[in-house]
Formats: C-alpha cells, structure tokens, sequence
C-alpha cells in the first residue's frame, strides 16, 4: 500500500505488526490504537490503548507493548467506534532516539483473515516524533484500512490531546531500596512534579519537499485560508521599507479540478475566482504596494475540496527587480481545526521574478501541503514545470 490507499479488510481477528530498521532502536518506539467516535474524539479513557491500558472493551483490541503488534477484531468494537487510529510515538528517555528520522525503515503489516497488507514509510528526513501510521474506518458498513504515513510534532502527549485524551508523563521505574551505609547520606533533591500535558503544536514550519497532511474533519473542510506577506525590518510595509512605488508582489495559484478543469486565479488578467462556484478558489484584492499589514489572501472553499485535485500556490512580481531576499516573504495555511502551516520563502533568487511556493493536493479527502520554493522566470516556465497545459498570452492589470 501506499499513502493515501486504502483497502476492506476482514472483521475477524487482525494481527498489526511493525517492523522497524535498525532493531536496535525498537525499544525507543511506542504502539498506540485511538477508538474514535464519529467526531473524531475518543469514546472514553477505555478508547485510548498504550503501554498504560493494553486492551479494549471487549477484547477488541490487545496490545503486545514489547513486539509493537496488537490484536484487533472489528466485529467486536463498540458500535459507536466509527475508526481505529494507529499510531506510533518515541520515548525519547529510551536509546537517544529523538525522531523518525534515526530509522532508516518502518513498516506495518495487518494479516487476518483474507486481509493481507503492507505499508512502508519513508522516514529519512523525518523530524516528527509521533508518527500515524493509519487507521481502520467503517464506510457503509465495511471496515477498510487507510495507510496514512503522516508525521505528528510534540510526540505522544499532543497527539493523544488532538484526539480528546489527557496523559501524564510515563511514571518512572521504582527505586531499588538503599543499601546500608555507615552514614547517613544527605537527602536527594525532590524531584520536579511534571506539569500538564503540552497542547498539539499550534504552527509548522514546513521543510522544503517533506509533505504535511492536514486530515479531513468529519463535518468536512471550512474555508482555507492561504496568505502572502512580507516585511521589512521589525515593521510590515512594503519591499525595500517604501509604501510608494513598492514592488508589486502578487499571490496566485493555477489549480486543477477533479473533472480535469484547469485554470488560474490571480490579479494579472482580473481572474479572481469564485468561491461557491467553480473554481471555489478566490483571491481577495490587489495590494499594489505591500502596504497592507494584511497582505493578499487565497481562500479555499474546503466544503467543495473533493471537487479539487490540486492547487499550485505562486508568487510573482509584477514591478521591479526580483530581488527576493528583500522581501523575507511568507506564506501561511490556515484550515480550522489544523496547524497554521508557514512556508517561508528562505531560498531566494535575483534573476528570476516568479516563484512556486507550495503545492496543495486532495490526499483522499485530506489536504497533503509540499513546499516548494522553486524559482522560474515567468507563468509559462512554472506551467511547463507542473504540467497544467496552459496557453500563455501577456496580460496586465
């Protein structure tokens, strides 16, 4: 399988393993099964299974903390369990290992019944510390597998709050009693009481072609909200620190719908878009100067996203000389319920005036974000790049 597949699989008994490369560092990871309701929040404190609370309801659910497997039996979860998240966490006290980067292979295998399958994820450059592997779903009554892949920040505590559960910190292993000594030795300094739980990270700042998905709420997308600014100094105004005769900085995106519709929504040549009609894309207004502490917005209507296949995000300059690293230009991702995800232009060019920032795709109903930062010197370079097809006339606004 791959990220974003998915596939039935049986309501008898269903083995999960996974396998990790190199061995050694097997120790450090955690196994962890969330039962979610149909809003996404765990059914209770039974519907959390970790090394803490090995088995569900039940017997739904075993968990084998030692060999990262567990048992599962869909036909045996509670009838108000609509999915099964699967996840892994690492226990950064264990082996030094500190993120999914440190493995150079993971897998997870579910066998049972008929049901047979595999997923591998790439980990070589993964900076999270709590990764979803995947989650068992019911749609019209069959259970199926999605494969997901998906990197947490904040390890098992975050990620545990992002579906409804609270955790302490893991206790620490009971003393050995003292041995007699001749004296008295001086007491130990009292150990510091854990504080709360950390919240889910609340912005991600993304790495250049490493993908973050944002999953699909159950009530479905709200509006997307996709921003471009940038500063001079301490204080926000336009390129080179003038509001007058500023560079022209312009936010757009050439997007494809899921019946193969194409088209470009940008200030250049008035097409603004629609948010309630095709292309459900629209940029709010023109900052000419970069004046305007807000910047330009792209919106997303995320309640028609199934009906978009992919959103190329761009910027360009329409006056002035491509001088990018004046800008310290951003671009922030902003779906409710979800990380503001920031891509920030850190890469920069002199000679080329347009840049591909980021790439949205639909990921089964979710929203995988790839950063770009990719330098060309006009729309027609950047089209031939992504292969929209496009027919490119000069236009102006």
């Amino acid at each position: 399988m791959q990220s974003g597949q998915n596939a039935p699989v049986s309501t008898g008994a269903l083995t999960l393993t996974v396998t990790v490369e190199p061995q050694t560092n097997a120790p450090s990871l955690d196994l962890n099964l969330f039962m979610l309701d149909a809003a996404g929040r765990v059914i209770g404190d039974e519907g959390f299974v970790f090394y803490g609370n090995t088995s569900a309801p039940n017997g739904a659910i075993e968990l084998n903390a030692a060999e990262l497997s567990a048992r599962c039996e869909p036909a045996r979860l509670p009838t108000s369990v609509q999915r099964v998240v699967i996840a892994l966490s690492i226990d950064t006290d264990v082996a030094g290992i500190r993120t999914f980067s440190q493995f150079s292979g993971l897998s997870l295998q579910i066998v049972g019944g008929e049901t047979d399958l595999r997923f591998a994820i790439n980990t070589p450059g993964m900076q999270e510390s709590a990764l979803i592997l995947g989650e068992f779903y019911l749609r019209n009554g069959v259970w199926k597998l999605r494969a997901l892949g998906q990197g947490f920040a904040g390890g098992l505590a975050p990620l545990a709050s992002h579906y409804g559960v609270e955790i302490a910190d893991r206790p620490p292993p009971t003393p050995a009693p003292p041995k007699p000594a001749a004296a008295k030795p001086p007491p130990a300094p009292a150990a510091p009481t854990p504080g709360p739980a950390s919240n889910p990270p609340s912005r991600i700042n993304l790495e250049k072609r490493k993908p973050i998905s944002l999953e699909k709420p159950t009530q479905g997308f709200e509006e997307v909200n996709i921003n471009l600014n940038w500063t001079s100094g301490q204080q926000k105004r336009g390129i080179f620190g003038g509001t007058k005769g500023g560079i022209d900085l312009d936010l757009g995106c050439m997007l494809e719908l899921a019946n193969g519709q194409k088209t470009v929504v940008q200030a250049l040549g008035g097409n603004f878009g629609d948010l309630d009609r095709a292309p459900f894309v629209k940029l709010l207004g023109d900052d000419r100067t970069g004046a305007a502490t807000a910047g330009e917005t792209l919106l997303i209507n995320g309640r028609h996203w199934n009906q978009l296949r992919r959103v190329l995000i761009f910027a360009f300059i329409y006056e002035g000389a491509a001088n990018w690293a004046a800008a310290n230009a951003v671009v922030t991702v902003v779906a409710p319920g979800s990380p503001q995800l920031v891509v920030s232009l850190d890469e920069h060019s002199k000679s080329k005036g347009m840049c591909a920032i980021a790439m949205l795709e639909n990921d089964a109903g979710g929203i995988r974000v790839t950063k770009l930062v990719d330098y060309f010197s006009g729309h027609k370079q950047v089209d031939e790049a992504f292969g929209f097809g496009f027919e490119w006339v000069r236009g102006s606004k």
